[in-house]
């Protein structure tokens, strides 16, 4: 079920992404007085076909990946002197880039009305704070756990999806400033430096953050028994619900992830602990099952710890329409600024192609957003419409950027980029364009089985 939920979810996203880039093209075109010829979503063979009443056709064709304004005189070669008011080519140099800029200024419009439209909902979010793993990257550099990120850089940092995007866009950077502030955010600022010039980030590693050092921290596990598992070494040594764990053998109870290593290090030997009940104060005896994992004997005694909500951690993120206004269109600024980052460390070798996703990679993070909710799914639109938008700025010929890069020489130099010049630019271009497609799809395929 989940792969026809991914297939449903993908279309549904990439079917209106498309639709409104291509729009862009579109409306601007006419209203500059270009004749659209076709209107298509997606290539191939043509599924659906409607002729309107001004002889643009409009189609649906069987390959979801992309789509086309087909305008009327795109060269010279075939222009009917009588039509040339119609042509693309005829147009001023300032029309044809406005005609091209709309298609990518469509998908960051979209963005920030789903973002506008997410913030006027209210969408659950969690606030970053962290955990800190002792030993790590972090602790080194000064990280406590409790600590609320509040900047990264000159970035400012509302939520744990921010944290991640903005630290993640700056690997391979020798020191990155963070400003925190400790216990949940309560504490006065503190500037920390934290290097990521050895982080590396691998395709299917969802524990990116761990390997730095940091943990997300939205609940606390506690030192009280929530449940204690029919027939398990727990049980045998008398240990209840609500029990609450004072020490084990002779150590100090501190945190649940250290006591439960204590346990998994101790297989088959017995660990003398003290526990509360209420009021009394009780002694057990544990001795915790030896479980072979992995060609490794390690000890289970079926516990289950409380899990506690940290107070404040877990917030809905709602404004009023002004705020909601402003608020979405810096969110949308930075996601576009990050972006560029991410580009840059790609192309600087500094993050691995492995990690450039395709169809297959959309597709899942549109199902997994999709059976989330509806507003999950608007998050996740959102990040690819930012994506796309940003992507088809790039300078390179074939995207939207390349051809606004050349009406920009044509606007400096008032002549028109050579056709030999620009047919060799463009062919470069669309094998480039290949290329990473073939690393995409092979990168999907590779990782995702």
């Amino acid at each position: 079920m989940d792969i026809l939920s991914n297939i449903f979810y993908f279309c549904l996203a990439l079917g209106i992404l498309i639709a409104i880039h291509e729009a862009g093209h579109f409306f601007m075109a006419r209203f500059m007085g270009v004749y659209v010829e076709r209107f298509s979503l997606g290539f191939g063979p043509v599924l659906l076909s409607h002729k309107g009443k001004n002889g643009t056709e409009y189609s649906l064709s069987l390959l979801p990946f992309g789509g086309y304004v087909k305008m009327y005189g795109e060269d010279r070669k075939s222009i009917d002197p009588e039509r040339e008011k119609e042509a693309f080519c005829c147009k001023k140099v300032w029309q044809r880039f406005l005609i091209v800029l709309a298609g990518p200024f469509n998908n960051i419009a979209l963005a920030w009305v789903i973002y506008l439209a997410i913030f006027l909902l209210g969408i659950p979010d969690v606030k970053p704070v962290f955990d800190v793993i002792p030993g790590g990257l972090a602790a080194e550099h000064g990280f406590r756990s409790g600590d609320l990120i509040v900047k990264v850089g000159d970035d400012e940092i509302v939520d744990i999806e921010e944290s991640l995007y903005s630290l993640i866009s700056r690997i391979g950077d020798d020191a990155v400033t963070v400003t925190v502030r400790g216990s949940y955010g309560s504490e006065p600022e503190r500037v920390l430096e934290l290097p990521l010039s050895s982080w590396s980030l691998e395709p299917g590693n969802t524990k990116i953050l761990e390997e730095i050092g940091l943990e997300p921290l939205s609940y606390k596990i506690s030192g009280r028994v929530e449940m204690v598992e029919s027939g398990s070494r727990a049980e045998a040594a008398g240990l209840e619900k609500d029990d609450e764990f004072i020490s084990y053998d002779g150590i100090t109870y501190q945190d649940w992830k250290t006591f439960s290593a204590y346990i998994r290090a101790h297989p088959e030997k017995t660990i003398a602990i003290s526990l509360k009940r209420g009021d009394a104060t009780l002694s057990a005896d544990l001795v915790p099952e030896g479980r072979d994992k992995n060609g490794e004997l390690q000890g289970y005694a079926g516990i289950m710890p409380a899990i506690d909500e940290i107070p404040g951690v877990s917030f809905v993120r709602k404004y009023d329409f002004w705020p909601a206004v402003t608020g979405s269109w810096y969110k949308t600024w930075d996601m576009s600024i990050i972006t560029l980052r991410f580009i840059k460390k790609f192309v600087t070798g500094e993050i691995s192609p492995k990690n450039i996703s395709g169809p297959v990679g959309i597709a899942k993070g549109a199902g997994l957003t999709g059976r989330m909710g509806y507003i999950f799914f608007l998050s996740f639109m959102a990040l690819i419409s930012v994506n796309l938008g940003v992507l088809n700025l790039l300078p390179i010929p074939v995207l939207d950027g390349g051809h606004l890069f050349f009406y920009i020489l044509e606007g400096v130099f008032r002549k028109p980029v050579s056709a030999k010049v620009l047919d060799i630019l463009m062919k470069t271009g669309f094998v480039l364009l290949c290329l990473l497609m073939i690393v995409a799809v092979f990168n999907d395929l590779y990782f995702s089985w």
